[in-house]
């Protein structure tokens, strides 16, 4: 109980910006207070010290308590996760005979991760991802060129575009899988544009609307679980203008074509950052450059040391992959 009473209370009152004293009982700094009880920061900090990973935990529930000051969840946040949410449980729908199998589909593979306890709890979580996003999002449009030169740097993007020719088996195609595959392979070889190709020819209906077009793909790509580690592989493999060789997938042939590396092309369809921006989400160490550019007052020492010394090693970690 004691540990809950901690969870639950205590870490809601980690971080008081602005605020630069706290009482004190018996000569110990209070972290939160109830009714009931008093939990000073000693507690608080022993009981996250036995944690695993504890000065990550500890930054985590810092950043958590500034997230949610900085950039408190809105109803059209709400709305957005629980749209998320229903386009997940429509995907599962398709899979399954009723909606109720689906839904105990959904909640298994919730529990299954480890990171939900239930529908409700993902919801939540859904909501808080949107939270983050929007300070992430504040940061990059701020400072966008500097951040933008580095994604270029590490995360090599490029424009890329996608030809499917769906088939049962690859590894055995039928006659007709085979004649469709020769035929895209001869009209491309004759000269035909990729794009006009992958509109008549690709059997993929999300990009084939689009000329074959899949955006901007970086390292962060998540071409695997889309299409397969191949395609994953050599999306970023190709140069600007260079077609791929034909990739066999678990249920279609792929051809590739990198459309474009340039940095100020690729730049300019990014500059209007949304939360879906691949800036947000390039560089695991890019929140604690955001962490930083706030003013955290701590109830604490302890508790400021511990997560300080924790964001200047992650920084440090980040320069060095940069070298």
């Amino acid at each position: 109980m004691r540990a809950k009473k901690l969870t639950a209370i205590a870490l809601s009152a980690i971080l008081l910006t602005g605020c630069t004293t706290g009482k004190t009982v018996d000569g110990k700094s209070v972290a939160a207070s109830t009714s009931i009880d008093n939990i000073t920061a000693d507690e608080l900090y022993n009981e996250l010290s036995t944690a695993a990973s504890s000065d990550s935990s500890l930054f985590s529930y810092v950043l958590d308590q500034l997230i949610d000051e900085q950039f408190p969840a809105t109803d059209d946040m709400k709305q957005s996760a629980e749209d998320m949410y229903k386009n997940v449980l429509s995907s599962y729908k398709q899979q399954y005979s009723s909606e109720s199998e689906a839904l105990s589909a959904l909640k298994n593979d919730l529990k299954s991760s480890g990171q939900y306890s239930s529908i409700s709890d993902y919801k939540k979580k859904l909501v808080y991802s949107i939270q983050y996003a929007e300070m992430m999002k504040k940061y990059v449009k701020a400072h966008f060129d500097e951040v933008y030169n580095d994604y270029y740097k590490m995360a090599t993007p490029r424009k890329l575009s996608i030809i499917a020719i769906s088939s049962t088996n690859p590894s055995s195609p039928s006659k007709d899988e085979k004649a469709n595959l020769k035929e895209v392979q001869a009209l491309l070889k004759e000269g035909q544009s990729f794009g006009s190709v992958a509109a008549k020819y690709s059997s993929d209906t999300s990009t084939a609307s689009a000329n074959g077009s899949l955006g901007v793909i970086d390292t962060t790509n998540s071409l695997s679980s889309t299409y397969s580690s191949d395609v994953a592989t050599q999306a970023l493999k190709l140069k600007a203008g260079q077609t791929s060789k034909v990739i066999t997938g678990t249920s279609a042939f792929y051809i590739l074509h990198c459309d474009s590396t340039d940095k100020a092309a690729i730049k300019k369809d990014l500059k209007n950052v949304t939360i879906d921006s691949p800036l947000l989400t390039y560089d695991n160490y890019l929140v604690y450059k955001v962490f930083n550019t706030y003013k955290v007052s701590y109830h604490d020492a302890k508790i400021k040391k511990a997560v300080t010394s924790y964001v200047k090693k992650q920084l440090a970690a980040r320069a060095k992959e940069r070298k």
